[in-house]
Order: C-alpha cells, then structure tokens, then sequence
C-alpha cells in the first residue's frame, strides 16, 4: 500500500511540474523571447489561451489542496470569472483585435471557464469558502497596488511619449477610466500571471523545501525576467518597476496566504501605473 500512495505521489509531482514547465514556457521564452524581436498578432492570443487552459488545469489537479498554492475561494471566483469578462470589456471598448468577445478565440476562455466550473463540480472536492478574511486582502491588495503606483509615477513619467503630452490634462476623464482597466487588468494581466508566480511557481518551490524568503526574491527575480521586452524599450520599467512589483506582489501573497492579495494589487498597479506617469509627466512640461 505504501509503494502504491507513494508511486501515486510520484506521478501527481510529474505531472503538475510539466503543467507548471508548460506555464513558464509560454510566459517566459514563448512571449518574453519572441517579443524582443517581434510582436505577430498569434502571439498574445496564443500566450493567453495557453496559461488559462493550463492554470485551469492546474486548479483541477491540485484542487484538493488548493491552500498549499495561495488559491482560496475568491481567488477562485476571480480566475474563473474575469478571463472572460476581460472579452466584454474589450468588446465595449470597440477593440478590433482576436480576444474581443465574440471572436472565436476570445470564446475558448469562456469554454475552459465553464470547463472548469463543470470539473471541479462533478469531482464534489470540497472547496473552501468565502470569508471576510478575503476581501479583507483584497481591499489591502488594491491599497498597496495604489500606493505602489504613486510611488512610481515620477520615474514612469521618464517613459511617456512625448508626442502624447498636449498641455494639462483633464484629470477627471482619465480617473474615470481607471475602474475599467482595473476590471480589464484583473483578467488580463493578473489572473495570467498571479497563478503562475505567486500561487504555483511559490507552491512548489516551498513543497520542494525552498525557504518563503529565497521563494520571494527568486519569483520577483523570473517576474523581472518575463518582461525582458521592456529591457531596451521602457528601462525604467525593467530595472525598477517590474521587480518592484515582483516584490511587492510577493510580499502580499506571503503575508496573506492568497493570491486575492495580489491580483487585486497587480489589476491597480497595472490601471493606474500608465496613468499616474502620464500625469506626472504633463505637469513637467
């Protein structure tokens, strides 16, 4: 019986660390490589399709565990829900490009969506439940994302174009967009990437007997890293903000214990970063 748990044991490792290879593949060589050179239309499509059908998968199989990666109920909730909600936000921007809702690429999210709705469903794994506790680190996660980006409105202003700048602008209309991106980066960028380092990547290394302290600036260190893109076109955001972010993002998730922390951190950074540095640099013409 103990060579049976321990063979079964074996081959669950194997397989969530090839799920977790797949992940990596695909943020780090596949998008952050072929971006240095290039950016054809397959290949945001293929990035994203790509890390939601194998974090999906990665949820089914470690959904009996799902704490030991970070990943409580509204965190959950999140994955499953703002993928595809990130193509209607598209959609009422009128964005002409594949993942817009009701392009045939943009409806695989809702299709692994449900799909993983429907598994965890009829595998009737408990799963934990929604507390107080959570949205507590949510609105922690959307604090620190705020006050994170104020802190790097100052050196992003280096980077905005300066054909963009045209006087002082109207402060109203671009907080009003704010929400918006929040909602769309929620599903766009965070729930991408947040599983993949702070949940999974983390879980592992820790399962593997790596300490949370080598964990935290190693996961920022590879965040760094799959934004090579950024290395000769925005510096700034590769050598400062990015790791920041890393070891902020980290921080939260390894004070919290879930990933609501920091997807709800990465959504603000990622709404308002752009933002805060194009007010900046206005006033500094």
């Amino acid at each position: 019986m103990g060579n049976i748990t321990l063979l079964k044991d074996k081959r669950h490792q194997t397989v969530a660390w090839v799920l977790l290879a797949g992940l990596l593949f695909l943020r780090l060589p596949l998008l952050g490589g072929v971006s240095l050179f290039a950016t054809p239309d397959w290949l945001n499509p293929v990035y994203q399709i790509g890390t939601y059908l194998l974090t999906a998968c990665l949820i089914w199989w470690e959904r009996e565990r799902l704490a030991d990666f970070h990943i409580d109920k509204l965190a959950l909730i999140i994955i499953i829900l703002f993928k595809p909600i990130q193509t209607i936000i598209l959609a009422i921007w009128k964005a002409d490009i594949a993942l817009t809702f009701p392009n045939p690429a943009s409806l695989t999210f809702w299709v692994i969506s449900l799909g993983l709705v429907l598994a965890l469903r009829l595998s009737h794994t408990p799963l934990p439940k929604l507390s107080r506790i959570s949205f507590g680190w949510l609105g922690v996660g959307i604090l620190a994302g705020l006050v994170t980006a104020l802190v790097w409105a100052y050196p992003m202003s280096f980077q905005v174009d300066k054909s963009e700048l045209f006087g002082k602008p109207d402060l109203l209309a671009i907080l009003l967009q704010v929400p918006g991106q929040f909602f769309y980066q929620l599903g766009y960028a965070a729930v991408s990437e947040e599983p993949l380092f702070r949940a999974f990547l983390w879980g592992y290394l820790y399962k593997a007997g790596w300490k949370p302290v080598w964990i935290w600036l190693f996961q920022a260190g590879l965040f760094m890293l799959a934004h090579i893109y950024y290395f000769s076109t925005y510096p700034i955001s590769f050598w400062l903000i990015v790791p920041t972010a890393g070891l902020v993002l980290g921080a939260l998730v390894w004070r919290s214990n879930t990933i609501s922390s920091s997807l709800a951190a990465h959504a603000t950074m990622n709404a308002l970063g752009y933002t805060m540095g194009y007010i900046v640099a206005s006033f500094r013409m």
